[in-house]
């Protein structure tokens, strides 16, 4: 008998994870529990890998500027919704979104994908344009902002710059200041009720919004055609068996509420895979996102980011 050939799987360390390591059609997998900010440190400098999680936006740029040795598969693992990611201190007197007009607002990495869909957000549904806030960014981007953007790089910790009174507001979805008991929190979320906008947001649009996709490096995908069904297989099992958990910490937004309400918004399914017309209009919307922002200069075909088999894959 021919032995497995082991292909290793580096992402997050999320619930629907749990079950990819083992054998599937001629691979052994083995999933590896990855810290994502050095794992995308390595993807950006170009070294090796079999099969890793990466930022869906960065993604498209690397694509466009032709620096990249990746191909993406439609396996999504990470989503969020971006209402509730805009942080201000709780004396602040910014109470709107559209408030953060010619203010000064502090954000870790600006290429982001959760920074890129937060912005398209503000467009469409707020009209506030990026290029009307001031941006303060950490000095060391992964890609160079445009110039447009008016972001400037700063050496200072921008979530520490807002608490401080800084700067007015600060972009992320996990600030360390929410760590804190809610009494010692300096922070509140600008949108109050941003669970039932990002709901409401979701019943209008359909959209759950993407932000990590696998990808297959090319040495990898040239020495196994087969490979990327192989892992959409074995990740849509492991998912499914999660969901039989009924555990949404890494699966559901707003995990403060009941598994069934919110499982029920998504029709049972909060992370479905492959290139369905709901996942196409997801990934569309932020290449159109990632266009308007100046980040990549044409927008990009949605099959072409994709490996050639997967538009015939489905669950």
């Amino acid at each position: 008998m021919t032995p497995l050939k082991k292909i290793n799987i580096m992402g997050g360390d999320y619930e629907f994870t749990l079950n990819i390591s083992g054998p599937m059609d001629n691979y052994d997998l083995n999933y590896v529990p990855s810290n994502l900010q050095d794992l995308y440190k390595k993807i950006l400098n170009q070294k090796n890998f079999q099969i890793s999680e990466f930022s869906l936006s960065n993604y498209c740029m690397m694509r466009e500027r032709g620096i990249c040795q990746m191909t993406a598969i439609p396996v999504f693992v990470n989503r969020g919704f971006r209402h509730g990611i805009i942080w201000v201190r709780k004396d602040s007197n910014l109470n709107s979104v559209t408030d953060l007009k010619n203010c000064k607002v502090g954000i870790k990495e600006y290429s982001q994908t959760a920074a890129v869909w937060l912005r398209g957000i503000l467009l469409e549904e707020y009209d506030l344009h990026w290029s009307s806030v001031y941006w303060y960014a950490n000095k060391i981007q992964r890609f160079i902002p445009p110039t447009q953007a008016n972001v400037n790089l700063i050496s200072g910790d921008p979530e520490e710059l807002v608490i401080n009174g800084e700067l007015d507001a600060y972009v992320a979805p996990r600030p360390l200041d929410i760590k804190k008991s809610p009494k010692d929190r300096v922070l509140r979320p600008l949108v109050n009720d941003y669970a039932e906008v990002e709901k409401k947001y979701f019943e209008a649009t359909g959209i759950y919004p993407i932000n990590h996709c696998l990808m297959i490096h090319h040495h990898t995908l040239i020495e196994n055609p087969e490979i990327g069904y192989s892992v959409f297989k074995a990740y849509s099992k492991s998912k499914e068996k999660a969901l039989k958990r009924k555990l949404g910490a890494t699966l559901l937004p707003w995990v403060d509420r009941q598994w069934s309400e919110v499982i029920d918004i998504f029709n049972g399914d909060p992370y479905p895979f492959g290139l369905t017309d709901i996942n196409r209009k997801n990934v569309q919307k932020l290449v159109e996102y990632l266009h308007e922002q100046k980040l990549i200069e044409n927008q990009i075909k949605i099959d072409d980011l994709f490996t050639d088999d997967s538009i015939k894959w489905s669950e």
